[in-house]
């Protein structure tokens, strides 16, 4: 009977606890901040699983991707490259957490530091830190990648 009453006392010391870990309320925009890094979370995730399904879904019809090499392909040559296997990022991990700033309700900049290790067909892999601009849009009311450009990190 003791161990239950422990059980109970704890439980209700964690509810009491509980609110005053929460911040009283959450802004519209900080909630439209985390939903497009959860985009940009998810993105990365497909790139790195070359999920070209779920890619062809999180990035606009006209989205331009600029790589930290100068490279600057549509959405369709990125998504074919990684269906391909031509080029596979074996990691793409941030380095901090991005920032993103709101314009207008529909329009977000996202800016962030990575560590991307990639792979080409030919067998070498680039090991590179880089900062990146991509700039989501909502689309059918869901965010999109809209652009991506990248550039390498001083060190």
């Amino acid at each position: 009977m003791s161990f239950i009453r422990s059980i109970i006392l704890l439980l209700l010391a964690a509810c009491v606890a509980l609110p005053s870990a929460f911040p009283a309320r959450v802004s519209p925009a900080d909630a439209m901040k985390a939903a497009v890094l959860r985009c940009d979370e998810a993105r990365a995730y497909a790139t790195v699983t070359a999920n070209t399904l779920a890619l062809e879904d999180q990035l606009t019809d006209d989205c331009l991707y600029s790589h930290s090499n100068g490279l600057i392909q549509t959405k369709k040559e990125f998504i074919s490259a990684l269906g391909s296997g031509d080029v596979h990022y074996d990691v793409l991990r941030y380095l901090s957490v991005p920032t993103v700033r709101l314009y207008g309700g529909e329009t977000a900049i996202l800016n962030g530091r990575s560590h991307l290790e990639v792979r080409v067909k030919a067998g070498n892999t680039v090991k590179i830190d880089i900062m990146y601009t991509a700039v989501y849009v909502i689309v059918d009311a869901q965010w999109k990648l809209a652009s991506y450009q990248s550039t390498a990190a001083p060190k």
